[in-house]
């Protein structure tokens, strides 16, 4: 499976844009291909390990 992933075009992708414009959302490409067991996955709501990130809802800076 490694040598398929090393083959695919999206590896050659940037995250992000070269020239991004001001007032645009961009949103990276995920890079990373590494994947949960279908366990691990169901307990944290997704698939990716990178995207298993900690929801700080309601906090504020200042």
């Amino acid at each position: 499976m490694k040598d398929n992933q090393s083959q695919c075009y999206c590896n050659n992708l940037p995250k992000l844009p070269d020239y991004p414009v001001v007032a645009m959302a961009y949103v990276p490409f995920q890079t990373e291909l590494v994947t949960y067991t279908s366990d691990e996955a169901l307990c944290s709501g997704t698939l990716f390990p990178e995207l298993d990130k900690n929801f700080y809802g309601g906090m504020c800076c200042g």
